[in-house]
């Protein structure tokens, strides 16, 4: 194959998933193009004159993780709630523990914008002292598909929040939880 043809060839594999519609097919689009990519990197890597196309490869893949990100993604619908859950300080979450959305309430208590909510985790504004125990009681909620209890947040100055939260997993799928702030 000349490079020619093996440049065309990542590009082609590249285009194809940066147009695919069909979602059930996205992924294997996806990953056959990063391959590609990263196959064409190893080829020409040590090769003279070889940056320019190296740096379009890497724009290529970065593309390709937003993509993959928004494959994995939850639908968000704006619309979209249960009234279970209305309140002023409600948090959706997704299956990876990012936050999805907020209510005003939510921003307002932890200080944080609601762009830079939605791009953190949960494990981004608890305590430390509970960081670690993030995971397994994320778990434990995703099983039993419902939680509640005492915990404390970190607010972006650095105050420490407690509150008391009820936390639901409904069969659309949601991951929803409530939350009362308490007075310490």
């Amino acid at each position: 194959m000349t490079d020619l043809q093996a440049e065309q060839d990542w590009m082609a594999h590249y285009r194809s998933a940066m147009l695919e519609i069909d979602l059930s097919v996205l992924g294997e689009r996806i990953h056959t193009a990063e391959q590609a990519i990263e196959e064409r990197k190893q080829q020409i890597s040590a090769q003279p004159g070889s940056q320019r196309e190296i740096q379009r490869m890497n724009d290529a893949l970065q593309n390709l993780r937003v993509l993959k990100r928004e494959l994995t993604a939850p639908p968000v619908d704006q619309y979209h709630s249960h009234p279970e859950l209305e309140g002023t300080y409600v948090a959706f979450v997704w299956r990876d523990r990012r936050y999805v959305a907020v209510t005003d309430g939510v921003c307002r208590l932890l200080g944080y914008s609601r762009e830079e909510l939605l791009a953190k985790k949960i494990d981004d504004v608890t305590a430390p002292e509970l960081q670690q125990t993030v995971p397994a009681t994320f778990q434990q909620y995703v099983q039993q598909g419902h939680l509640q209890g005492e915990y404390t947040l970190l607010a972006k100055d650095g105050r420490r929040v407690p509150i008391l939260y009820e936390a639901l997993v409904f069969p659309d799928g949601c991951m929803t939880a409530r939350w009362h702030p308490l007075k310490k």
